[in-house]
């Protein structure tokens, strides 16, 4: 049966004096959405955020007042079941990445006990006139991150949706026409039409994913033809330092966009801007080994409760293991006192030198010993 009608007041009052802890918390998604895992792993996207107004707010709730199955007893109910009041949209630019998203968000986000719930919505499989598509993840802060000005949205949540860019203009005008219209029911031309979109909406999907692949076979094959030696010219971005360094990594890293936005970075203010510089500093790149190493240090990481900072073994991050054993002095040097976009918090990357060099200090006196008894 439809609810009280008298615990609408009372629910938007509430909203009134918490709606800034709702922003704050969107805002903060939608940060490490857009840098720690984004940018982090070289996927392109575009990332918004937005929180629901109080007048909108409202509404929504005196539409709900007339269903049947909103059936609240009080302000509380009413909040635990809307899980739009804070919301972050991750639009792609290829459907492929939508995925890659997905599991950048578990490992970086917590659900209401334990792991995300993630929705993935493709209506076009039950209905063939609706192309709608999207994925919807409803996430907490990490504990870590509850600190400072954060330390009071630890029982907020927020949607997360993920699509690409086309299809979220499909997702909108659909909405607009079919959800939010006061006119009733779309025309039957209004239908044909959103019908139309939709095919090309699917299409524009594959060709981008398409175009940017043709692109990067673009990019390779006009640095090779270059008169100058393609591994002298320098990396001109995130993109194209994953796609030129495809024949080193394919094999043994096939993850390699993981983690590579902060390990680009690095290696250019290290001054390794092209494949020639790189691959000197990584001189006998022993892969078995650094695989190994990676797994002892990951261990470590585990039992020092920050499981979230280990490595990836199919991605750039040996490539930092490698920069780490020959120049973690100067990336500490370099990273020293550098926090996150404003945030006051230390990069992944200066986390990760900061235990390593703990790590390595820890098992240096053992190597010494064991050196001694070889004698």
């Amino acid at each position: 049966m439809p609810f009280d009608n008298n615990l609408i007041q009372p629910a938007v009052d509430r909203y009134r004096r918490e709606r800034d802890r709702y922003v704050k918390l969107a805002d903060r998604v939608a940060e490490i959405c857009r840098t720690e895992i984004c940018e982090q792993n070289a996927l392109r996207a575009q990332v918004t955020f937005r929180v629901k107004s109080q007048k909108s707010f409202e509404g929504k709730l005196r539409r709900f007042s007339t269903k049947q199955d909103r059936d609240y007893d009080n302000v509380d109910e009413i909040f635990n079941s809307i899980s739009d009041l804070a919301g972050v949209r991750i639009a792609a630019y290829q459907f492929e990445d939508c995925q890659r998203i997905v599991e950048h968000l578990l490992q970086t986000f917590r659900g209401a006990s334990g792991a995300i719930q993630i929705d993935v919505k493709d209506r076009h499989e039950q209905d063939r006139a609706n192309f709608y598509r999207a994925i919807h993840a409803q996430v907490w802060l990490a504990e870590e991150e509850l600190i400072g000005i954060y330390d009071n949205v630890d029982d907020i949540s927020c949607e997360i949706q993920i699509c690409t860019m086309i299809a979220h203009v499909w997702n909108e005008i659909e909405h607009d026409i079919g959800y939010k219209g006061d006119l009733g029911e779309p025309t039957l031309n209004e239908k044909k039409l959103l019908e139309m979109l939709g095919h090309t909406v699917r299409s524009g999907d594959d060709q981008i994913s398409m175009l940017l692949e043709a692109h990067s076979q673009r990019s390779v094959a006009s640095t090779s033809k270059n008169r100058q030696d393609p591994k002298e010219l320098p990396f001109r971005d995130v993109h194209d330092f994953v796609s030129r360094t495809q024949d080193f990594n394919d094999r043994v890293m096939p993850d390699f966009a993981d983690n590579s936005g902060q390990l680009f970075d690095i290696i250019e203010e290290l001054g390794l801007t092209t494949p020639a510089a790189l691959e000197m500093a990584l001189e006998q790149f022993d892969a078995p080994a650094l695989k190994e190493q990676a797994s002892q240090f990951s261990a470590q990481l585990e039992a020092d409760g920050v499981p979230q900072l280990a490595l990836n073994q199919k991605s750039s991050d040996l490539i930092l293991l490698a920069l780490f054993e020959k120049k973690l002095d100067q990336i500490l040097t370099l990273n020293k006192g550098r926090f996150g976009r404003g945030r006051g918090r230390p990069t992944r990357l200066h986390r990760l030198a900061v235990r390593y060099q703990t790590w390595r200090n820890k098992l240096e006196p053992t190597a010494i010993r064991l050196s001694s008894d070889d004698q």
